[in-house]
């Protein structure tokens, strides 16, 4: 087990501002739901981002360690969900995250999660750090929108990036469904994780891949449940150094998050434990 003074899970994107249909908001993103479930496994949650001035972080965060750097909006997200899956509109959306947004003592962080949603964290920040242990979701390098805020997939232009991550974790969403490309991103990563909803995750390491699957579910609100199997995949890759071993516990913990709705679903170490 890593020890208390390790456990530093420095998180690095946008948290967003979730619109539901009837005109609510709450507290979304990367950074958010990965910081609490890191700080449910026992892990010290900093998260770096940028934020408009009304930005409160949600109660269930408020001993994390904040670091927002100002910006005239706070990036808002409208998912709307069907037969045919997720939708969503993007608009507006805060200023960029540069390396000079990183404070100096956050630099040796044990564990480094970067989690662009929309286009705003540096890539060159994955040089960045002190740690080996730097591990990235994606997903928001490989998302565009148009004028009306209309969000479509792109083609991920940092894959020469690959070899600097210990881990990377996309969804089946995220590549359209394209194993080929998967395979594709997996020769230069140390470790390419493919989430896929009910069916579990795909894992890629060392040449060679295999399924992990999960159990059905209940489904309430899967809202989050990537960025939840990421954190607690990303945490416990960096206690056992099992990669199969740590697939089967994030898709516990994912299973167990959308049993019910908004960030605090995200379950302890032990429910995690207990469900395995």
């Amino acid at each position: 087990m890593v020890r208390q003074a390790e456990r530093t899970y420095l998180v690095v994107g946008h948290v967003t501002k979730d619109v539901a249909p009837e005109g609510d908001f709450v507290a979304g993103g990367t950074a958010t739901y990965a910081g609490f479930m890191a700080k449910q496994l026992g892990w010290r949650p900093v998260i770096v981002t940028a934020a408009a001035a009304d930005f409160h972080p949600p109660t269930c965060l408020a001993d994390a360690e904040w670091h927002i750097r100002p910006s005239p909006h706070t990036t808002t997200f409208r998912n709307l969900y069907g037969h045919g899956g997720r939708r969503q509109k993007l608009g507006p959306v805060a200023r960029p995250i540069r390396p000079d947004d990183i404070p100096p003592h956050c630099l040796g962080a044990a564990l480094v999660h970067l989690g662009p949603v929309a286009q705003e964290v540096d890539p060159q920040l994955a040089g960045v750090f002190e740690t080996n242990s730097v591990v990235v979701t994606p997903q928001g390098w490989m998302r565009g929108w148009d004028e009306h805020g209309n969000v479509f997939r792109i083609a991920w232009q940092g894959t020469e990036l690959l070899d600097k991550f210990r881990a990377v974790v996309i969804s089946i969403e995220d590549i359209a469904g394209d194993w080929s490309l998967a395979e594709r991103l997996s020769r230069p990563a140390t470790v390419l994780v493919v989430t896929e909803g009910a069916r579990g995750c795909t894992v890629f390491s060392d040449g060679r891949h295999r399924r992990v699957p999960v159990q059905p579910t209940r489904v309430v609100d899967p809202t989050g449940a990537g960025d939840v199997f990421a954190a607690a995949f990303f945490v416990r890759y960096y206690e056992s150094n099992d990669v199969f071993e740590s697939a089967r516990f994030a898709n516990v913990a994912a299973s167990l998050s959308i049993q019910r709705p908004g960030i605090q679903a995200a379950p302890t170490r032990r429910q995690v434990e207990d469900s395995l």
